[in-house]
C-alpha cells in the first residue's frame, strides 16, 4: 500500500508539472519547439536506419567510467565513456550530440577488461558525466537528468565523475546546487567511479544539445524548477567576464572582448547592475537572472546559466559576442527568451601563439554594440562613449601584445 501511495504521488507530481508547462508556454511557441523536435527525429531516422529518438530501457547494461572528456583541443576525445553500446547505429539515444554532429566515441566493451565490475540490482537513470566545467556541465551534459528526475518510476540518478569529486559532500557548491535544482522529483544521486553492470538502466536521450533548441518537455520542467528561486531585484543586469577573463596578461588571456572594463563603468553610471557570476553562488545567479527585466551578457560559459530558466517571452536578453557564432548557437536561448539578440560586431580577433581561438581577445565595432544596447538604457551610449570604447580596446590590445606574442585569427 505504501509503495502504491508513492507511485500515485509521483504521477500526480508529473501531471501537475505538465499542466503548468502547458499554461506557461503558449501554443505558438509550443508549435515551434515541436517542429524542431520533428526535424530532429527525421534527421535521426535518416542517419540511423529509422531508429527513433526515445527513452531506452536497458537490461543488464554496462556502464564504463569516462576515458576522456572535453579534451579535443589537445587531440583527445570530446566524449568517451558511459553506457556501453550493443549497436551504436540502432541506439542513437545513447549517443552525445552537439547540433546534428555526434561528438562521442561509442564503446562496446570495457576499456580495462581486467578491472572488477560492480553490480546494481535495481533501476538507475543514466544522467551522464559530472564534469569540472560550469558551461559544459549545463549545456552539454545536464539535459538528461531533469526528465529522469520527474519520471514517475522510482530509481536513482547515475552520474560518472570526470575531474570532479566522487562523493556528494565533496562536490563544489555550484555542482551541488545544480544537481539539486535539476532534481525536482527528489531522486537520490548516485556517483559511480567503477565499471558497473545495472539490472535496469533507463536512458533519457539528450533533451538539450548545444546549437539546438531544448525539447518542449525539458523547457516545461525547467519552469517548474524555477519555483525554488526567489527572484532578485528588477532592472537591467550586465553579466561580465572582466574578473574571470581580464585579458590584460598572459595568465588572464582566456577569452574576452577588449574594453569590457570601460563598458562596465559606463553601464554602472546608467544604473545597470554589474555582476561577476563566478563570484556568486549559483542560486544567487539564478535569482538575479530571474528577476531582471533585461540582461546584457558577455558571451561565454556564464551565459549557459540562463539555460536553467524556463520560458520568458518578455525578458530582453542581449548577448555581446566575442567570436563568430556557429549556426544554431542562438537556439538554446531563443527557445527560452524569444526576444534575445546576439550582437556580432567582431572587427578583429587575436590569440596567443599556440593557443586556441576562444582564448583570444576581440576588438569590436562599438558603434554597433552601443546601438544594440541603447534601447535598454535610460541614458544612451553616444558617439563620445563609443569612440572611448574603441580607443580603450586598441590600448588594451597593445598592452597585451607587449607581454605575449599575438597573431590574428
Amino acid at each position: 500500500m505504501q509503495r502504491l501511495r508513492r507511485l500515485m504521488a509521483r504521477w500526480r507530481f508529473w501531471l501537475a508539472l505538465r499542466w503548468q508547462g502547458r499554461r506557461r508556454v503558449p501554443s505558438g511557441h509550443r508549435s515551434w519547439l515541436r517542429r524542431q523536435e520533428w526535424q530532429w527525429q527525421g534527421w535521426i531516422q535518416q542517419h540511423y536506419g529509422w531508429a527513433t529518438w526515445r527513452t531506452l530501457r536497458l537490461r543488464g547494461a554496462g556502464v564504463q567510467p569516462f576515458v576522456d572528456l572535453l579534451n579535443r583541443p589537445a587531440g583527445g576525445e570530446a566524449y568517451c565513456g558511459g553506457v556501453l553500446f550493443a549497436d551504436s547505429q540502432r541506439q542513437p539515444g545513447l549517443r552525445h550530440f552537439r547540433g546534428d554532429q555526434a561528438i562521442d566515441r561509442p564503446l562496446t566493451s570495457w576499456v580495462e577488461p581486467q578491472r572488477p565490475v560492480g553490480s546494481y540490482g535495481g533501476r538507475l537513470f543514466w544522467c551522464g558525466p559530472l564534469a569540472f566545467h560550469f558551461g559544459h556541465q549545463i549545456a552539454d551534459f545536464g539535459s538528461r537528468v531533469l526528465l529522469a528526475s520527474v519520471d514517475p518510476r522510482g530509481g536513482e540518478l547515475l552520474w560518472l565523475p570526470w575531474r570532479a569529486a566522487s562523493a556528494w559532500e565533496e562536490l563544489l557548491p555550484w555542482q551541488r546546487t545544480l544537481l539539486s535544482y535539476l532534481n525536482p522529483g527528489g531522486k537520490r544521486h548516485r556517483i559511480a567511479t567503477e565499471p558497473l553492470r545495472v539490472a535496469e538502466l533507463v536512458v533519457v536521450p539528450q533533451q538539450a544539445r548545444m546549437r539546438a533548441a531544448p525539447s518542449l518537455a525539458h523547457l516545461e520542467a525547467l519552469g517548474w524548477c524555477e519555483r525554488a528561486i526567489t527572484p532578485g531585484q528588477k532592472g537591467v543586469v550586465y553579466v561580465s567576464r572582466t574578473r574571470f577573463a581580464a585579458c590584460t596578461s598572459p595568465a588572464t588571456l582566456v577569452g574576452a572582448f577588449a574594453a569590457e572594463a570601460l563598458l562596465e563603468q559606463l553601464l554602472r553610471e546608467r544604473g545597470v547592475q554589474v555582476v561577476h557570476p563566478e563570484t556568486l553562488p549559483l542560486d544567487e545567479q539564478l535569482a538575479i537572472y530571474l528577476g531582471a527585466e533585461a540582461l546584457i551578457v558577455a558571451e561565454g560559459s556564464a551565459q549557459h546559466g540562463l539555460e536553467l530558466l524556463g520560458f520568458h517571452p518578455h525578458k530582453e536578453v542581449v548577448v555581446i559576442c566575442r567570436r563568430a557564432q556557429r549556426p544554431g548557437m542562438e537556439l538554446p536561448l531563443q527557445a527560452r527568451f524569444p526576444r534575445v539578440r546576439f550582437v556580432q560586431a567582431l572587427q578583429q580577433q587575436w590569440m596567443a601563439h599556440g593557443g586556441v581561438a576562444w582564448n583570444g581577445l576581440a576588438l569590436l565595432d562599438w558603434p554597433s554594440v552601443c546601438l544594440a544596447l541603447n534601447p535598454l538604457l535610460p541614458q544612451p551610449l553616444g558617439s563620445a562613449e563609443s569612440a572611448a570604447l574603441q580607443r580603450a580596446g586598441v590600448d588594451q590590445l597593445r598592452a597585451l601584445a607587449a607581454q605575449v606574442p599575438l597573431h590574428a585569427v
